[in-house]
This record gives structure tokens, C-alpha cells and sequence, in this order.
């Protein structure tokens, strides 16, 4: 009995990892200029119309942002950081590519 729950102990905790990350690009969202508000820059909106705020993504050189470009991101939620801009959590970009 004891096995079993150190067994259900540790299901648990691995699968209430952050669900937010997604490997290959595989979310849509659209990146959106919100430079007029305090301590923002470019956001990204989802499908599902939840804003993320980028702190770290590391571009290829010739990427260019966009009010307005559709992409396809995968991302993970940085927990730890606090922003002025407030639109929504703060996330370090995995991988961008345009649709």
C-alpha cells in the first residue's frame, strides 16, 4: 500500500507540469504592437484570445516582427518574472515561424 502511494504521488506531480509548453511550433497566435501601453512591446494573442508577453526568444536575424503576422510558436510560461506590461504571463519563445 505504501508502493502505491508514492506511485500516485509521483503520477500526480508529473502530470500537473505546465501543459502551456508545446514542441514544433504546433500553437497559432497572432503577434500584435501594444507599444502604446506602459512597459509592452509586442505580444502574442492566441486562438483562444489569452496574451503572452515575450521575454526571451532567440530570433534568427532576419526575423522581423509584425502588428499582425500570424505564427506558429511553441513556448514555456516563466513563472519567476514579473513585467510592467501585465497583458498576460511571461514566456520565452522555444520556436517561431511564420503561417
Amino acid at each position: 500500500m505504501k508502493h502505491f502511494w508514492l506511485i500516485s504521488l509521483a503520477l500526480l506531480i508529473f502530470s500537473c507540469e505546465d501543459k502551456e509548453e508545446t514542441l514544433g511550433c504546433g500553437k497559432k497566435a497572432t503577434l500584435k504592437d501594444f507599444a502604446g501601453l506602459d512597459g509592452c512591446g509586442f505580444v502574442l494573442v492566441l486562438e483562444n484570445g489569452e496574451a503572452l508577453e515575450i521575454e526571451g526568444f532567440d530570433e534568427e536575424p532576419d526575423f522581423k516582427f509584425n502588428d499582425g503576422m500570424k505564427v506558429a510558436i511553441s513556448y514555456e510560461e516563466m513563472r519567476e518574472m514579473a513585467s510592467i506590461c501585465m497583458v498576460g504571463p511571461i514566456v520565452r519563445i522555444i520556436c517561431m515561424e511564420t503561417i
